[in-house]
């Protein structure tokens, strides 16, 4: 799928890094909390994860318009890394609400984790139709056309409006170091991806919400 230093983070995951866009909705249905993985995500152990699924479907199907609700099993879906039931729900919602960028970008993401570079970067160049200066959308835009597409073009685009548009960028240093790794060959040659894998991922993990 992906040639040189672009194959470094294929197995991280990188798209679990990213972090979830959509805000904590407020909670329809009572279930236990999940814990922190060592990634830093919100990984639920195989019974309580269970258990809030059910609940959350159950919820679903008193009310299958229930926004929140779709929102909240998209989320459980994707901090439990279940990236094609996250797409599901996640899609179900923007049905109800197209233009919630944060659920969309949310979306793209777990559609990365699916391998579906062309679908993730469909949905974020539709977050960005609605808030063109979306930091998120842009930062994980660029992530994918590195090391989805091994396009490096398009990922300075994207990371220099992220800082163009975001002067208070939290992690600014960091997206200029990458920027920076992402040189030509004065031969002419492509360029390749020269980021460090650690780099990258401290980043990544920077994101995470």
């Amino acid at each position: 799928m992906l040639v040189g230093s672009a194959c470094m983070l294929a197995g991280l995951g990188i798209g679990y890094y990213f972090g979830k866009q959509n805000a904590a909705m407020s909670a329809s249905v009572s279930a236990p909390a999940p814990s922190q993985s060592a990634s830093g995500g919100s990984v639920t152990n195989p019974a309580v994860f269970m258990q809030q699924e059910a609940a959350l479907k159950a919820a679903i199907a008193a009310n299958p318009k229930a926004l929140d609700t779709l929102i909240q099993l998209g989320n459980l879906y994707y901090d439990n890394q279940k990236w094609a039931s996250a797409v599901d729900y996640y899609g179900r919602a923007l049905e109800i609400d197209p233009r919630n960028v944060h659920v969309r970008t949310d979306r793209g993401t777990a559609l990365w984790n699916l391998n579906q570079a062309d679908a993730a970067i469909g949905e974020y160049r539709k977050s960005l139709e609605i808030e063109p200066n979306h930091a998120q959308t842009l930062f994980n835009m660029g992530v994918v056309f590195l090391h989805g597409k091994n396009n490096v073009e398009e990922t300075r685009k994207a990371w220099r409006q992220l800082l163009a548009a975001n002067p208070n960028y939290p992690d600014r240093a960091r997206v200029e170091q990458q920027l920076a790794a992402l040189s030509t060959p004065p031969s002419g040659e492509p360029a390749q991806p020269a980021a460090t894998s650690s780099g990258v991922e401290d980043l990544l993990q920077k994101m995470k919400k």
